[in-house]
């Protein structure tokens, strides 16, 4: 497996499942419905009244692609919608992914300086909005509950989930705590589109919510590890830092 397809993968990805950052226990609940379950892993994340608390979120941690490729990840997120992605690699170099509210971009040493539009800067749009997890009925024209399955051992509710805009998105939600196991999902990508299988796990309190330290992306070329070994919230963010640099 060629490391230049890992690398291509992961230069668009930069924030797969990283929009779930935040999620707090809830009680369980005897056959929900779609709606019910949705509605808990709102409760989940802590409710309406803990997101209003927070401002933005910082998170650091280290990244492995495999066959010896690894690095360090920093992501900054400030409310309402800016959202910024620095991947450091070894023998590398540096990606950095950023939206400032409007004007999404990717730079990287293969393909350099370049505006995100379309399907990806449709994507990097909606998850840049730093309350997404509460607008479900907005982002959704569909909820199905399609089934119960396991992850980690753990039962789960499975939802397909059909946007307003892109394609289907397939959440596996903790039958017992409603945090968020698994989301399936085909992610446009300067390559096409692409299947990814995003895990998180590891969930530790952060400020009073329960938030994922350990992300695992299954994509075609490959398995990227995330883990974080440090996230804050309500942290001081200078909004030059998510502007489009200048062309180089």
């Amino acid at each position: 497996m060629a490391v230049d397809r890992r690398l291509m993968a992961w230069l668009t990805l930069a924030t797969v499942g990283l929009s779930c950052l935040a999620q707090k226990p809830a009680s369980p609940a005897a056959a929900p419905t779609a709606e019910e379950i949705m509605e808990k892993s709102v409760e989940a994340t802590g409710g309406r009244q803990a997101y209003a608390k927070l401002t933005s979120t910082v998170a650091k941690g280290i990244i492995e692609l495999g066959e010896g490729l690894h690095g360090t990840i920093e992501f900054y997120a400030k409310a309402p919608n800016k959202r910024l992605v620095v991947t450091l690699l070894e023998n590398f170099g540096e990606i950095r992914q950023g939206f400032d509210g409007q004007t999404a971009w990717l730079d990287n040493p293969m393909q350099g300086l370049r505006r995100l539009e379309g399907a990806e800067l449709a994507r990097v749009r909606e998850e840049a909005d730093f309350q997404r997890p509460l607008k479900w009925r907005d982002l959704y024209s569909k909820v199905e509950l399609v089934g119960k399955d396991t992850v980690g051992g753990r039962p789960v509710y499975v939802l397909r989930l059909t946007p307003k805009q892109g394609k289907p998105v397939t959440n596996y939600y903790d039958a017992e705590n409603f945090l968020l196991l698994r989301q399936d999902l085909v992610q446009a990508t300067s390559q096409g589109d692409m299947t990814v299988q995003a895990l998180m796990s590891d969930y530790r309190d952060v400020d009073g919510v329960k938030v994922p330290h350990r992300i695992e992306q299954l994509l075609p070329p490959g398995k990227v590890v995330i883990r974080f070994s440090e996230i804050r919230n309500n942290v001081a963010i200078d909004d030059a830092l998510f502007v489009m640099p200048a062309g180089r």
